[in-house]
């Protein structure tokens, strides 16, 4: 075997080995599908009928699913001619789909957490009784369908779940994301601020394209691949790759969100234009993207990404700044940068509305006040069934998304430096206190002022999943 994980790909270079590895590994994985609508399809298999499940699994892998190389050609399509690829589809099982299907152990992947499910996981969530009903039941599988057209996503789902039912299986939830863009066409997510960035890149060519538009002198994305890729213990022919996959449905209260930044823009002073600054310290970026490590103001055009933290403590972007917790860039204080980087993983997360919002995030009108946020902009606002459908890949779940999750978000003393507690005010878990938020950018000897931000994401569910490789699926 030629396959070399300790590198980032190029794919527009593979080698044979290296485009036999990509047709047989699912789509997603190295790249996002880029696709804007999308449907995962939970299901329970019936251990009674495994034999039907293995054929329809086989059925999907053969005739629906998405190979990496696929995918690939596909995006480099649309880019050359504008049109759009086939409706996506991956597949997942989760540690009990092994056993229902009734694959031999040493063909089953062996993370112990995924072993033992999300619900075993100690991260600081919500208790899995006040999950969403269906994710408390146990999930088998999983399918994600994605499409930028809704005729061609629900005619794939409805063929996809035609397959699933027909052997037995339950459809247990369908959960539909769907992508929200700013004017400048970049991701956002439902607070309103642009989302992805900053993702390790795998391949190549994007990481040449990350060079070329924004720089990577500071902050480098390139990533190895074994960021996210294992062997497939279901297939020994050393071409056969998988991942473990992350989903948790991550609902938001917008209103308090947005209620909590008036506040902080009230204790700081800021007024007018400059009160966008309270929830970029709260995020570490504005909603445009602009870094406030960078900026005390929002750039507008082309936000910068290639920035790190070695000048900054805490006096620009608070050590407890969401991005700057969840990757201090080589800053965090506890171990080497090359060590820290290897926490990091893809991220594939996908807005959904359950309720449709009656503003778009970058329509909310200013507010200078609290009463005249309360009386003209918190009754716009939802306070959940909105949020994020956060899904990620990784080669390790204890020491990628767990720890990310726990020894970064959840730890009031990550990263080092700046006064205790910083526990992250977007998806920190943990006892109520107060954040230290200093009283003018960039000016240490002005001092800083407490508030506690925390509390407006709850977990709503999810499962840890393995995407194995077409081959293991087609050879069911």
């Amino acid at each position: 075997m030629s396959i070399d994980l300790t590198k980032p790909l190029s794919w527009k270079n593979a080698d044979h080995d290296e485009q036999r590895m990509l047709r047989a590994l699912q789509g997603n994985i190295l790249k996002g599908h880029g696709r804007s609508a999308t449907v995962n399809i939970f299901f329970k298999i019936d251990p009674a009928k495994s034999h039907r499940m293995r054929a329809a699994l086989r059925e999907i892998a053969n005739y629906h699913a998405i190979s990496a190389y696929q995918q690939l050609m596909e995006t480099d399509n649309f880019h050359a001619t504008g049109r759009s690829g086939n409706p996506f589809v991956s597949v997942f099982l989760s540690a009990t789909g092994y056993a229902a299907l009734g694959v031999l152990p040493a063909a089953t992947p062996s993370d112990p957490s995924f072993k033992t499910g999300m619900k075993a996981a100690t991260l600081g969530d919500a208790p899995v009784s006040s999950w969403d009903a269906p994710f408390q039941a146990q999930i088998d599988g999983m399918i994600l369908v994605a499409s930028e057209s809704d005729t061609a996503l629900r005619l794939k789902r409805d063929a996809v779940a035609t397959l699933l039912t027909s052997a037995g299986g339950t459809i247990l939830k369908e959960q539909h994301g769907k992508a929200i863009f700013n004017k400048d066409n970049n991701g956002i997510e439902h607070f309103g601020y642009v989302d992805g960035r900053s993702q390790p890149l795998l391949l190549v060519e994007d990481i040449a394209k990350e060079a070329r538009d924004a720089g990577i002198a500071q902050w480098d994305p390139q990533a190895s691949l074994d960021v996210a890729l294992v062997p497939d213990p279901g297939s020994a022919d050393g071409f056969s790759f998988g991942s473990y996959f992350i989903f948790r449905k991550l609902d938001q209260d917008v209103r308090g969100f947005k209620r909590r930044e008036q506040e902080l823009g009230n204790l700081l002073g800021l007024t007018r234009k400059a009160r966008e600054l309270a929830g970029a310290l709260v995020v570490g970026r504005f909603e445009d993207g602009t870094p406030v490590t960078m900026s005390s103001e929002a750039k507008g055009v082309n936000p910068p990404n290639d920035f790190n933290y070695n000048a900054d403590q805490g006096a620009r972007c608070p050590f407890h700044a969401h991005i700057r917790k969840t990757n201090p860039r080589g800053t965090g204080g506890f171990e080497t940068p090359p060590n820290e980087r290897k926490h990091l993983m893809p991220r594939r997360g996908i807005p959904y509305e359950d309720v449709p919002r009656l503003l778009h995030p970058s329509d909310v009108p200013d507010s200078e006040t609290l009463p005249e946020f309360d009386a003209n902009v918190g009754p716009l606002l939802p306070t959940g069934d909105v949020g994020l459908l956060f899904m990620a890949y990784n080669h390790d779940l204890a020491s990628q998304f767990e720890f990310t999750q726990k020894s970064w978000a959840n730890n009031p003393n990550f990263p080092a430096g700046g006064p205790p507690p910083k526990l992250d005010p977007i998806i920190g878990q943990g006892p109520l206190g107060a954040q230290q938020w200093p009283k003018q950018w960039d000016n240490p000897l002005a001092g800083s002022a407490a508030l506690s931000f925390q509390g407006f994401v709850r977990m709503r569910g999810g499962e840890y999943f393995f995407a194995p490789s077409l081959t293991f699926l087609k050879n069911l």
